[in-house]
Parts: structure tokens; sequence; C-alpha cells
């Protein structure tokens, strides 16, 4: 922690500005304070990883990444969010695994055809490619604006010296994740 807020107050104490507008003086923004900026990095890395894990075995599936097989619906709660689960069989592996997509509970002691990303997989989908984009792409959507919003949350916008680099490090973070919840679902 010594060497992270060494680097903040040494931001804070640089003389090297942009040269003022003729006219204008220029105001000098402080660099963000430690731990709210923290915080907001801590609380952005916990979104992006939501979005990125929620994202991710839609992606695949929707870019050709599935194993095609079918699921015998075993079990479906009704209510508000209802969950049904099943046995996927595809070439070579079967497992029960939790439905997602065109499923109900009108559907219990059916086969229909389904798409799971393989045999580590949790969930099949059952549905058509339109389903599937409505399940990565607003996930990917929000993971890009949590990506965004980490930059001036972080105070990477305020620093004088390495502003650059501390942006660049932000996009690179992000894309870390998602990269990482990419492979795990795979």
């Amino acid at each position: 922690m010594a060497a992270i807020r060494a680097v903040w107050e040494r931001a804070a104490e640089t003389d090297r500005r942009r040269p003022a507008r003729p006219g204008r003086p220029q105001r000098r923004r402080e660099p963000k304070r430690l731990g709210p900026a923290l915080l907001g990095v801590l609380v952005c890395a916990c979104l992006l990883m939501f979005f990125a894990w929620a994202a991710a075995p839609a992606l695949w599936m929707s870019i050709g990444h599935a194993d095609q097989g079918t699921v015998t619906v075993t079990s479906c709660q009704d209510g508000f969010a209802p969950s049904c689960n099943g046995r996927f069989a595809a070439d070579g592996w079967s497992k029960d695994l939790a439905l997602t997509g065109e499923v109900s509970a009108a559907d219990v002691g059916t086969d229909l055809p389904a798409r799971s990303t393989g045999p580590d997989a949790h969930s099949a989908y059952v549905g058509g490619t339109g389903g599937l984009l409505l399940r990565w792409a607003p996930a990917l959507v929000l993971f890009m604006v949590v990506a965004m919003a980490m930059v001036p949350v972080s105070g990477a916008t305020r620093l004088y010296e390495g502003r650059s680099g501390a942006i660049g490090l932000c996009w690179v973070f992000a894309g870390a994740v998602l990269a990482a919840a990419l492979a795990f679902a795979w």
C-alpha cells in the first residue's frame, strides 16, 4: 500500500501541466483520494467479472463453439424466475444441466434439441440464435459501459504523469477479465 500511496501523492505534487489557454487561468485538478479510488476500482472489477461471466457461454454458442445434442427435461419450477433442469446428451457425453432459453414446465418429460459449451458446462441452451444474441449482447454492452466508467472512477484521468499509461491499464484489465471469462466458458 505504501508504494501505491507514494505514486498517488507524487502525482499530486507534480508541476508538469498542460499550458493554459491564453487569458484563462488553468484549474488544477487534484488526484482522487486513494480509498475511494480503490473502492471504485473494486466495484468496477466485480461488475466486469459478472457481466463477462454472464455473456461468455452464450457468446461462444452463438459463434459456433457448442456441442449439439438433445436434452430430456426432468423438472421445472414455476415462479418469478422459472428454472428447469434436464439430462443433456451429446456425442460421447451426457450430464445433468440447468436449462436456459425456450423451455417451460409444459416440456417436462420431452426431448428437445439443445446446445452446450461442453462437458464442463453448467447449463444448456434450448432455442434459436436470436435468444442467444439477447443473452450475450446486453451483458457485453454493460461490460463496455463499466469498463469506460472504470477510467474516471480509478482517477486515471486526473493524473499528470503517466495518465495515458493509467488509462491503458484500465482497458488492459477489462480485456483480461473478458478473456478469462471466455477461457473459463470454453
